[in-house]
């Protein structure tokens, strides 16, 4: 079952509106929902924080360093739930059965013990689909930030999925970002002098973030896949298998 799983981030951009505080995304949602239930091998998803989390991360300050402020880990947990919440009730409305997994419960000492293997596998085995998303943690010296992209690489080194999907609001990488003609199709072990942009309320490190994780997932020996979220037709391609956007090649050696 483990080498037919596939990983699926929803980036914030695919799932909320980033430029408007805690905006949701609801029609994204539902195509998305619907590309999934044509999907029928084992999946996992992880989803950004998007307009929710990262604006109270950002509003607060504490994107890059702990705090003890229960305060503010409050305002970020909540709407956190509060959006993985409304993404699952769209999930079951449109019969994708969705199994919801707080990173709380997940991470010890900023790692997923191995016991969750098991569990990950058997909820699949329901068939069901494990959902979790990015979220504050504690740790020795206060609450972090632990992102979903950060989350994705920690689930491939305890699974060892067949792939892993990075969808978001754009095609893929481009070398640059202001000429859609730069569409990089393959990435193997460098950057290519990629430039990167970063939107106001994204505190994970945007578009960089995730290629810094696509590269340490593709040092696994895992094919990595961005491609846009926003297309219906695109996703269930990157699903299936086909090569659409931009793939990390995983380093198989």
């Amino acid at each position: 079952m483990v080498n037919k799983l596939t990983i699926l981030k929803l980036g914030g951009s695919a799932i909320t509106k980033k430029s408007k505080p805690l905006t949701f995304n609801s029609n994204s949602v539902h195509k998305i929902s619907k590309v999934i239930k044509k999907f029928n091998e084992p999946l996992i998803i992880v989803h950004g924080a998007g307009s929710f989390g990262h604006y109270y991360a950002k509003r607060y300050r504490i994107s890059d360093k702990p705090t003890t402020s229960t305060k503010h880990v409050v305002k970020i947990r909540d709407s956190m739930q509060l959006l993985n919440q409304k993404i699952v009730k769209i999930f079951h409305e449109n019969q994708v059965n969705t199994f919801s997994f707080s990173p709380t419960s997940m991470y010890i000492n900023k790692k997923i013990p191995n016991d969750w293997k098991k569990i990950l596998q058997k909820s699949i085995s329901f068939d069901l689909i494990p959902i979790t998303f990015g979220d504050v943690l504690l740790g020795n010296n206060g609450f972090y930030i632990h992102s979903g992209d950060l989350i994705v690489h920690d689930l491939c080194k305890l699974l060892n999925p067949k792939r892993v999907i990075f969808a978001s609001n754009i095609d893929g990488i481009y070398q640059n970002p202001d000429d859609v003609s730069s569409l990089i199709p393959i990435i193997n072990n460098n950057k290519n002098n990629l430039k990167f942009s970063k939107l106001n309320y994204d505190v994970t490190g945007g578009i960089k973030t995730k290629i810094n994780q696509s590269l340490k997932i593709a040092n696994l020996g895992i094919d990595v896949q961005i491609t846009n979220g926003l297309n219906s037709k695109t996703l269930l391609k990157a699903l299936r298998g086909e090569h659409v956007g931009t793939i990390f090649v995983g380093d198989k050696m």
